[in-house]
């Protein structure tokens, strides 16, 4: 068991954090992709938009 938790226990130290990584970047970019869009926005709303 000791032979197993030495070899396990240090691929994890690497495997966590490239996975947390890898989750904030796919989250990320997911919430902010021009493949996403918004959608257009309604006439009742456009009449407050002062640009």
């Amino acid at each position: 068991m000791k032979k197993f938790l030495n070899k396990v226990v240090p691929t994890l130290i690497k495997i966590v954090p490239v996975c947390s990584a890898l989750m904030l970047v796919i989250n990320s970019n997911s919430t902010s992709t021009i493949w996403n869009g918004q959608p257009e926005a309604p006439k009742g709303l456009k009449k407050y938009r002062k640009f």
